[in-house]
């Protein structure tokens, strides 16, 4: 590893100065790359070391009999949930290692996201119903066919309504609102928590950063789960987006081609 604050003078012949320019840019660049790697590996070193106290302390208590009774009860219900949190922020981090991989395969076939989406919004709603927050849905009466990986699209829903309802305070609405034009299907999930800031949302899909920017002032994944339902919706042929909601919060809306029209899929 080299030194990133050193550049090449920009001077002499035309080609000379045009070579050092880009060797400048190069060196600029991995130096952003560099310092979103260490972003990310913070909040991922704080993300597990969160549940690892807590796993770490709890059992202690147990061990030694600080905790008896109810109290073991109640200790060893919260190492549970936090070794399933452990758990889904490991298999996060082996799915986002994946993905560019050449061995990572999707079973593409033509899935009808409204019924999709109608499927989602069922246990969505309840959910959303313990935590005081109005779902709606906004979805055609038809079928919308898209290419895609029918399991892998569920995982990329399910995860930006996680991320949606982890921000949306009670009594706010969260939205899923589907829309078909000449150009495909629209999927978005919206949110009428704080949303982001401007400079933000470019930025939303990059591993660890809005964790980084966003911890310690309001609830937050592990950094990773955005970075994941983006390489998913990419790797599946569609785009995801970041932007203002006009309920107040966040919208991530994903973007596919409708498929040709042909035997029904899944």
């Amino acid at each position: 590893a080299g030194r990133r604050d050193v550049r090449v003078p920009v001077r002499g012949p035309r080609e000379v100065a045009e070579v050092a320019g880009s060797l400048n840019a190069l060196a600029d660049a991995l130096a952003v790359s560099e310092a979103r790697q260490r972003e990310f590996l913070l909040s991922v070193s704080h993300e597990l070391r969160t549940p690892l106290t807590a796993v770490t302390g709890f059992a202690e208590a147990i061990a030694d009999g600080v905790a008896s009774g109810d109290d073991a009860v109640r200790a060893g219900q919260t190492i549970q949930r936090e070794a399933v949190r452990l758990e889904r922020l490991v298999t996060d981090l082996l799915e986002l290692a994946r993905l560019g991989a050449d061995e990572f395969r999707l079973d593409l076939a033509s899935v009808d996201l409204a019924a999709l989406v109608r499927d989602c919004a069922e246990v969505w709603q309840l959910r959303c119903a313990r935590e005081d927050v109005r779902l709606s849905v906004s979805a055609p009466a038809g079928p919308v066919p898209v290419v895609a990986d029918a399991r892998r699209l569920r995982q990329v829903v399910d995860g930006l309504a996680e991320n949606a309802l982890r921000v949306t305070p009670a009594g706010a609405p969260m939205v899923f609102s589907l829309s078909v034009s000449a150009s495909g299907a629209a999927l978005s999930v919206r949110d009428g928590g704080p949303g982001l800031a401007p400079e933000d949302y470019p930025v939303a899909f990059e591993r660890g950063v809005l964790n980084a920017r966003y911890r310690d002032r309001r609830p937050v994944g592990s950094g990773i789960g955005l970075a994941l339902v983006h390489g998913l919706v990419t790797r599946m042929g569609g785009t995801l987006a970041a932007g203002p909601a006009p309920e107040g919060g966040a919208a991530f809306t994903m973007t596919f081609p409708l498929a040709p029209a042909g035997p029904p899929g899944r």
